[in-house]
């Protein structure tokens, strides 16, 4: 069990868990980043600042800072 901001680009990882603020775990929840899903890493910033993921077949822009507390397989 990884965090996905240690993720590699182009693969798959599945969520197993959301943790962190109240806030952000229902925003995670409203888009779609629930424990169960599948997300692919699509391309990282240079700094690894903001990541770009593919998740129930769209496209997002997560900061890295958010993504400390989604542990993945």
């Amino acid at each position: 069990m990884i965090s996905l901001i240690n993720g590699v680009v182009g693969r798959k990882y599945k969520i197993l868990s959301v943790g962190g603020e109240e806030k952000v775990a229902r925003r995670f929840l409203e888009l779609g980043i629930i424990a169960g899903q599948v997300v692919t890493i699509l391309n990282i910033s240079p700094l690894k600042k903001v990541f770009l993921v593919e998740i129930r077949g769209y496209v997002l822009s997560v900061r890295s800072a958010l993504l400390v507390d989604v542990a993945v397989q």
